[in-house]
């Protein structure tokens, strides 16, 4: 009999979710065959079997919370002699659809069978044009025929729909909660000048582009200053152990990425070696990993500090929530245009909003400002000499 158990998935992982079963109890199982879908901190693995033989108990329903080396399963190896072979009409899904030449992970293949959708209908976004869990999900929230409308007379519609919250979304929920439970969070905002950071972007753009093959944007900017600025204000890189403030001499920068469940934070380890090349790099391959599902469990971990980007949605003011267990939290807004004074007259500027929400408990107003302050005259200056083209590590 060979059992299961909840595997380290990650340094710093203690605990999963058990999001799906993929065998049912009495079912074969192939050794190293998947078996378990687990969530771990909104990244999910599938777990393989660590045996051949019959699902023989599962000991942990699906919605369950176990930390690691918890059992999971158990497999009885001896059983799988008395399981018939599998008949020659019974041909396996190929990894490889007819017609696409594209790998197909087991978990969207599954999902397309699961909503019976055609994957070689479906134009793959991920790398390479591979179809990820979106674009199935997508392609079959648009029906190839309008269904005829239906009398109101006959079938009134609905004015409310209940709508199971994802376990991501429930994730995310209890961090919140969390977060404001444990820290006093207060909120400070600047506005910046980012008239010589947009003059900067605008002249390289287009060979860094060349160079690097995506687009440049402002958040590496913003993250350089803000990394500078922790390195001269550590007390906002730090954690609170009891009476203890552990600072950090290091960066490990958590930059938050909307996915369509919700929100995920992966982490640029050792940022203080990166310069803005480096960070532009680091945030679009993460960036691009993270929607496409292929975040390994110690990506999210071992963030010391965060910054968000709302502004690349249009806001211009947010108040945003301290990742635990770190002691603040920066969110970048919409760079616009406004007018404002300048050497006692009226000009139009390209103007941002800076916000940092922080814990009381650590940090007070005064040096709060000061740190946001210290990350203002970084990126007013604009002096971020040759970073741009220059090697990522700079």
């Amino acid at each position: 009999m060979s059992i299961l158990v909840m595997p380290r998935l990650g340094e710093t992982v203690t605990e999963g979710t058990v999001i799906r079963w993929l065998k049912r109890e009495g079912e074969p199982i192939e050794k190293d065959e998947m078996i378990v879908e687990i969530s771990t901190d909104k990244v999910d693995t599938e777990i393989p079997a660590p045996d051949s033989g019959i699902v023989n108990k599962i000991m942990v329903p699906e919605g369950g919370k176990v930390a690691v080396g918890t059992e999971l399963a158990l497999i009885d190896g001896q059983a799988v002699a008395a399981v018939a072979a599998p008949s020659a009409s019974a041909v396996p899904e190929p990894e490889h659809p007819p017609d696409t030449g594209k790998f197909i992970s087991p978990i969207v293949r599954r999902l397309a069978k699961e909503k019976n959708v055609d994957i070689t209908q479906i134009s793959g976004t991920g790398e390479g044009g591979r179809v990820t869990k979106k674009d199935v999900l997508g392609y079959q929230a648009e029906p190839a025929v309008q269904p005829a409308p239906v009398a109101a007379e006959q079938k009134p519609a609905g004015r409310e729909e209940i709508v199971p919250l994802g376990h991501i979304r429930q994730a995310i929920a209890e961090h919140m909660m969390r977060s404001l439970r444990t820290s006093a969070h207060v909120t400070v905002i600047v506005e910046v000048d980012m008239e010589k950071v947009v003059n900067l972007r605008r002249a390289h753009k287009e060979e860094f582009e060349r160079q690097n093959g995506y687009h440049l944007t402002y958040l590496p900017f913003v993250c350089r200053a803000l990394v500078e600025a922790l390195e001269e204000w550590p007390a906002f890189n730090a954690v609170l152990d009891g009476d203890n403030l552990i600072l950090k001499h290091y960066v490990n920068l958590g930059i938050a990425v909307t996915i369509p469940d919700g929100l995920i934070v992966p982490v640029i380890k050792g940022a203080e070696g990166l310069n803005i090349s480096g960070l532009a790099a680091a945030i679009h391959d993460l960036a691009e990993r993270s929607r496409s599902e292929k975040l390994r469990p110690d990506e999210v971990h071992e963030g010391t500090f965060t910054i968000t980007n709302p502004g690349s949605f249009g806001s211009i003011i947010q108040t945003p929530i301290i990742n635990q267990p770190q002691v603040a939290i920066l969110s970048l807004e919409a760079i616009v245009e406004r007018p404002v004074v300048v050497d006692s007259a009226i000009a139009v500027r390209h103007m941002v909003n800076l916000g940092l929400s922080y814990d009381h408990r650590v940090n007070d107003g005064a040096g709060a400002t000061q740190f946001l302050t210290g990350i203002k005259r970084r990126l007013e200056s604009g002096d971020f000499g040759d970073e741009l083209l220059s090697p990522v590590g700079g």
